[in-house]
C-alpha cells in the first residue's frame, strides 16, 4: 500500500513538473512574442513619423512617400543599415532645401561614413554637413571627401570620427583662408596624432 502510494505520489510530482516546464517554454516563447510586437509596433511608429515629417518638409504626395520609402528601405539594406537611419539623415538633408538627387548622394554617404566610424547617424549627418557646406562640395564629390577622410584615418594615429568632428568646426573658417579639404585634413590628421587632444 505504501508502494502504492509513493508511486503514486512520485507520479504526481513528475507530472507537475513536467507541467510547469511546458508552462515556463509557452511563457517564455509567449513573453518573446509579445516583445518582438512591441519592438515591430514601436519600429513602425518611428519609421512613420520620420517619414511624415519629410513628407512635410518636402509636400511631396502619399504616392511620392511610399516610392520613397520603398527606395529607402532598398538602399538601407544595401547598407546594412535600418530603414528608419536612412529616412531620419535624409530629413537632415531635405531640411536644407536640397533635391532628391543631393539628399540620395548625402544620406548614402552619411550611411557608409556612421558604418565606418560606428557614430550615430544624426551625429555624423551633422558633422559631415559642416564640412560638405564649410567646403561648398558638390553633389559629385560627397563621397569622394568622405573616401579622403577614411583614408586618411586608415594611415595615421586618428579616426574618421575625430577627423569629422575636428574639420566640422573649422571648414567654414579654413575655406575662406584659402586652405583646401586635402589640406585641412592632412593638418587636422597630424595635430590630432600628435597631440592627442580631443578633436
Amino acid at each position: 500500500m505504501q508502494l502504492k502510494e509513493t508511486h503514486s505520489l512520485l507520479d504526481s510530482m513528475g507530472q507537475t513538473m513536467v507541467n510547469t516546464v511546458k508552462w515556463g517554454i509557452a511563457s517564455s516563447v509567449m513573453n518573446t512574442f509579445t516583445g518582438s510586437i512591441q519592438n515591430a509596433y514601436n519600429y513602425v511608429k518611428v519609421l512613420d513619423s520620420s517619414l511624415n515629417d519629410i513628407r512635410i518638409v518636402t509636400g511631396q504626395s502619399r504616392e511620392e512617400m511610399d516610392r520613397f520609402a520603398d527606395s529607402a528601405n532598398k538602399a538601407a539594406q544595401n547598407l546594412g543599415r535600418q530603414t528608419k537611419d536612412y529616412t531620419n539623415a535624409a530629413l537632415s538633408f531635405y531640411q536644407q532645401g536640397l533635391s532628391d538627387d543631393e539628399v540620395a548622394a548625402r544620406t548614402e554617404t552619411t550611411l557608409k561614413a556612421a558604418n565606418i566610424t560606428g557614430a550615430g547617424v544624426s551625429d555624423i549627418a551633422d558633422q559631415l554637413t559642416a564640412v560638405w557646406n564649410g567646403f561648398q562640395v558638390s553633389l559629385t564629390d560627397t563621397e569622394n571627401v568622405v573616401s579622403k577622410l577614411a583614408a586618411v584615418a586608415d594611415t595615421s594615429a586618428s579616426d574618421m570620427s575625430e577627423l569629422a568632428t575636428a574639420m566640422s568646426k573649422t571648414a567654414s573658417v579654413a575655406n575662406n583662408m584659402g586652405v583646401d579639404v586635402d589640406q585641412l585634413t592632412a593638418q587636422v590628421a597630424t595635430i590630432i596624432a600628435t597631440t592627442r587632444q580631443a578633436p
